[in-house]
Parts: structure tokens; C-alpha cells; sequence
């Protein structure tokens, strides 16, 4: 019978994933250099996650974790309750920040794994749109519509972010979400 994994030592590699993909992608991962750098090897990435799989899936999960985090700090700091459309500006402010290029590079590279292989990658393309749905009641807009708004910013938000990693017009991309924002602001008059 196998020995289980140590909670502590799987949390702290996890941690160091993540912070490796942020700096460096998920393009060309491959779990030797990996390991190299967390200071372990790959027999023991293997025993901790299971599967190369298995350690995207959790570097994911922790980079939606600090994603979260900064969200849930966000709401805590608003002096109002913030609307659908506030919380648009400042996911957009954060995401396209160019310092936050390898992580939407990241994460477009596990949705591409996600299509291809759906059932090794479960939530990572469902995930985002519970996560915008709860945001959308959060900030007050009905379900009905909540869901329907929070579907098209989503959409919209990924092709947004992946015509920005593609071109790195940022100023362009930038006034197409603008766009957007005034339509939806129209929209509420």
C-alpha cells in the first residue's frame, strides 16, 4: 500500500509550481526542469500530484485561489457595493497588466489542454462561468440576467485577453473593452 502524500510538503510544492508557471508559462512544462527548481524530482512531483495532469489541474486551482483572494479583497475595500461593470474594470485593470502576460498565457494553454482533453482537465472550462455568476448576483444584477451578463462579459473578457496575448495592442484592446463598459452603462439608463 502506497504511503499518502504529506499534506504540508504537497501544499508547499503547489505553491512553488504556481509561482514557477507565473514567472515562467506552462508551454513547454515539463516536470524535470520543474523539479529542478522546486529542489525535488520528478519521481516526487508524480507522487504528490499523480500525473503532469494532476499538477496542472492544482496549478490552476492556486492560481484561481490567489485570484480569488485579490477579488474577495477587492469587494472587502469597496466603499459601495460594486456593480457587474465596476468589477469588469478591475479584472481587466489586473489581467492585462503586462505582468500578468504569462499567466493568461497559462491559462489559455489549459483551456487548450481542457478542450482536447476535457475529462483529465474537469472544471477548467466550466469553472470560470460559476465563478462570473456568483459575481454577477454578488454585485447585485437580478439571476435571470445575471447570468446571461455574466456569460457575455466572461466571453467577451477571453477574447478580449486573447487578442491582447495574440497582437499586444493594448491600447486598441483596451478600447474595446471601453466599448463594451459604455454599452452596458447605456444599456442601464
Amino acid at each position: 500500500m502506497a504511503r499518502p502524500s504529506n499534506p504540508q510538503i504537497w501544499a508547499r510544492l503547489r505553491e512553488q509550481a504556481v509561482d514557477y508557471v507565473m514567472s515562467r508559462g506552462a508551454a513547454d512544462l515539463t516536470l524535470r526542469p520543474l523539479a529542478k527548481a522546486l529542489k525535488t524530482n520528478a519521481r516526487m512531483l508524480m507522487y504528490h500530484f499523480g500525473s503532469r495532469e494532476g499538477l496542472m489541474r492544482e496549478i490552476l486551482a492556486g492560481l484561481r485561489e490567489r485570484g480569488d483572494a485579490l477579488i474577495q479583497e477587492w469587494f472587502r475595500k469597496a466603499k459601495t457595493p460594486p456593480t457587474l461593470v465596476e468589477f469588469l474594470l478591475m479584472y481587466w485593470q489586473r489581467m492585462s497588466d503586462p505582468q500578468m502576460r504569462t499567466v493568461v498565457r497559462l491559462i489559455f494553454d489549459l483551456y487548450a489542454l481542457a478542450l482536447r482533453d476535457p475529462r483529465n482537465y474537469p472544471g477548467v472550462l466550466t469553472d470560470p462561468i460559476r465563478q462570473w455568476r456568483k459575481l454577477a448576483v454578488r454585485t447585485g444584477r437580478p439571476p435571470k440576467t445575471g447570468k446571461a451578463e455574466a456569460t457575455l462579459l466572461l466571453a467577451a473578457t477571453r477574447g478580449l485577453l486573447l487578442d491582447l496575448s495574440a497582437t499586444g495592442d493594448r491600447r486598441r484592446v483596451t478600447q474595446a473593452l471601453n466599448l463594451l463598459v459604455r454599452l452596458l452603462e447605456s444599456d442601464r439608463r
